[in-house]
């Protein structure tokens, strides 16, 4: 138990000195860390002819990411939008040394925690955006069993169940990694997203990809909605709104998690 003990504390004390060596130039392309260093955030939904990722950080991830992208391997309407944040730990806690990247692995790993998740619609109202969200224990299980806390978060594989706003019943697989100062985790439908009883993506046809990096003393957020979508008439504007939203809501919730 004390060598483990050790071990982890070893482990963290690396972290912490790999994330204060660490300067978002490292990370983002030089066209984007002025503005993300002024506005703190920048957004873009691709062309449906243009699924090409630009805005993913430069880390262990971004060619797994790249490689793997639905949009442009998958027949049917096509949808990428990426969001970028540059976050001030300041602004996430008052004790910002709970701000590391063990923290923000065990955020993305809290899937009940997404219960009650808010969205604001484009006419500006807000509403919630999951009514239930738990852990299961499989893709083919309803069975609620506890966050997926336990053990590290390089390579931990999960499935969560939430009762969408828009699409009712959903489930996703949740895969983890952790390298150095840096957490990845991407969640893929593993049923069918449906809206007014019309299937509107098919399973493994939405993948949400985060990246969450520790600066220093500020935090690298990445955010990317990846879409294949049935051919119905319409289907890309209302992708677009659904997608918008969510990307903008986990934003939010993320903001609130370390208080």
């Amino acid at each position: 138990m004390k060598k483990s003990l050790f071990t982890i504390l070893m482990l963290g004390a690396a972290f912490a000195v790999f994330a204060e060596n660490s300067k978002l130039e490292d990370y983002v392309a030089p066209e984007y860390v002025e503005k993300l260093q002024t506005k703190g955030s920048i957004s873009v939904v691709h062309p449906k002819d243009k699924n090409v990722i630009k805005m993913v950080p430069s880390c262990a991830y971004s060619e797994k990411i790249k490689s793997e992208l639905i949009c442009s391997s998958k027949s049917g309407v096509p949808f990428l939008s990426e969001y970028l944040y540059l976050i001030p730990k300041s602004k996430l806690a008052d004790d910002i040394s709970k701000v590391n990247i063990d923290s923000m692995c065990v955020v993305f790993r809290s899937i009940s925690k997404m219960e009650g998740m808010k969205y604001i619609h484009n006419g500006g109202k807000e509403d919630i955006l999951y009514k239930r969200a738990y852990a299961v224990a499989s893709e083919d299980s309803m069975e609620k069993i506890p966050d997926p806390l336990e053990g590290p978060t390089d390579g931990l594989e999960a499935y969560g169940y939430q009762k969408d706003h828009t699409f009712g019943d959903t489930k996703y697989k949740l895969n983890y990694y952790q390298k150095d100062n840096v957490n990845f985790a991407t969640f893929l439908n593993v049923i069918p997203m449906s809206k007014m009883g019309v299937k509107a993506v098919m399973p493994k046809n939405l993948r949400t990809n985060i990246v969450c990096i520790d600066l220093g003393d500020s935090i690298l957020l990445y955010l990317a909605a990846d879409v294949s979508a049935k051919n119905i008439v319409g289907i890309r504007a209302q992708i677009e709104d659904s997608m918008t939203v969510r990307m903008d809501a986990i934003y939010r919730w993320f903001m609130v998690q370390f208080k």
